[in-house]
Order: structure tokens, then C-alpha cells, then sequence
């Protein structure tokens, strides 16, 4: 009798063992996902992927989201490079930019550039075209996804800088897949131009007042030297 007590004490120890093991084994293998989770989202927000554009975090979201960051970047690189150069920079902007633009959109503006001689002018007088965005407006809300852009143009001739042209435009964008000319997965649609007149700031009407003021002197100047001196004047004989 004591034989078979001691027998069903000892199966019930065992079996606790047994239980308390597996408990153990559970609350182990739970800990250690949750760490491993923890480890590899903590990894991701500390991993970043920097371009011109900025720096995003590289596991923040999944590769088929995106975000109005990226939106507003992506609008922002293509006015920037797409009517932003000089003749040395024409080509390589183009190419950057028309990646980013649906093909009729791109052709449209290509063919303005074209038969507004573009880049004869670039080379004819030493002219630049720099870029200013003054802002980007994404609705991201509801799809199609749409918005609108903002630009100031200053162009450059020689050292002087011609009142800014301003230049806005609406917008739809599409998902498509990302590559290294689009890395952003996002495509321009729609493009289209709209009226923008802002006024200039103060430091721009400043800017073109002394530049104004320096041609009139340096004109004057030049006008000076080709008039003759009174003592140079020859006198009339008779």
C-alpha cells in the first residue's frame, strides 16, 4: 500500500515538473519574440536612408505606403530640377525630372522649353534659372490623390538678377513602382499650369532697386567717357 502511494506521489511530482517545464519554456519563448520585436522595431527607426531630399526612417512604413512627406519631397525635386538650370545643367535636370512626370506632361513642358529657346538663351547670355518653392499643398485625404505647387524663378543674366517670375501649377499623383530615377513610387498627373501673382518681398524690391541704381551709374559713367572734354572741343574757323 505504501509502495503505491509512494508510486502515485512520485507520477504527480513529475507531472508538475513536467507542466512547470513547459510554463517556463512558454514564458520563454514569449519574452524572447517580444525582445526580438522590440529589437528589430527600435533597429528600423534608427536606420535612415539620406538623399538630397532628406532622410527617411527605413522600416517606418511598408514599402507600399506612402506618405505626404514623400508627396511633397517628390513635388518639390521635380519643379526644382525640371525649371531649375543653365546651360551646363539643361540635359542632366531634364533627365532627373522627366522620370517623375507622366510622359504627355513632360513632353508638354519640354516642347514650351523648346520653342522658347531655352537653353540658345542659356548659352546667347550666360543665364541661369534658379528655383525657389514657395509652397507645396498635398490632399492625400481622398483618392485621386491632388494638389498644388508653388515656384519663384529667378533668372539670372551675367551678375544681375531679373524681377522673379512666379509659376504655380495643380497636380494629381498615382502610385507606380519605385526605381532609382523615381525612388519615391509616386507619379505626376494632371500637370497643369494656374494663376499665381505674388507680390514681391522687401528684400526683392531692394535687390532690383540697387541693381537698377548701379546700371544707371555704371550707364552715366560710360556716357561720360564718350562725351568729349570743353578743351577737346576743336574751334570753329572761319
Amino acid at each position: 500500500m505504501d509502495s503505491a502511494k509512494d508510486l502515485s506521489t512520485s507520477f504527480s511530482t513529475m507531472r508538475n515538473l513536467a507542466l512547470g517545464s513547459i510554463f517556463a519554456l512558454l514564458l520563454v519563448a514569449l519574452a524572447s519574440g517580444y525582445l526580438v520585436y522590440r529589437a528589430y522595431e527600435n533597429s528600423g527607426k534608427r536606420v535612415y536612408v539620406v538623399s538630397q531630399s532628406g532622410s527617411v526612417a527605413a522600416l517606418s512604413a511598408a514599402n507600399d505606403a506612402h506618405t505626404p512627406y514623400e508627396a511633397r519631397n517628390l513635388v518639390r525635386q521635380f519643379m526644382q530640377t525640371m525649371f531649375g538650370h543653365d546651360q551646363y545643367t539643361y540635359k542632366a535636370n531634364l533627365d532627373a525630372a522627366l522620370p517623375l512626370i507622366e510622359g504627355r506632361g513632360g513632353r508638354r513642358i519640354y516642347e514650351g522649353f523648346t520653342r522658347g529657346q531655352v537653353l540658345q538663351n542659356y548659352e546667347r547670355y550666360a543665364a541661369r534659372n534658379v528655383v525657389t518653392v514657395d509652397s507645396v499643398l498635398v490632399d492625400m485625404s481622398r483618392r485621386p490623390w491632388s494638389g498644388s505647387v508653388y515656384i519663384k524663378q529667378r533668372i539670372f543674366i551675367g551678375g544681375q538678377q531679373k524681377e522673379p517670375l512666379p509659376l504655380a501649377a495643380r497636380f494629381n499623383l498615382e502610385e507606380t513602382n519605385r526605381s532609382d530615377a523615381n525612388p519615391y513610387g509616386l507619379l505626376i498627373t494632371n500637370f497643369d499650369y494656374i494663376p499665381y501673382t505674388p507680390q514681391l518681398t522687401r528684400e526683392e524690391q531692394e535687390l532690383l532697386l540697387a541693381q537698377e541704381a548701379d546700371r544707371q551709374r555704371r550707364l552715366q559713367e560710360a556716357q561720360s567717357r564718350l562725351t568729349p572734354a570743353p578743351d577737346a572741343v576743336p574751334t570753329p574757323t572761319r
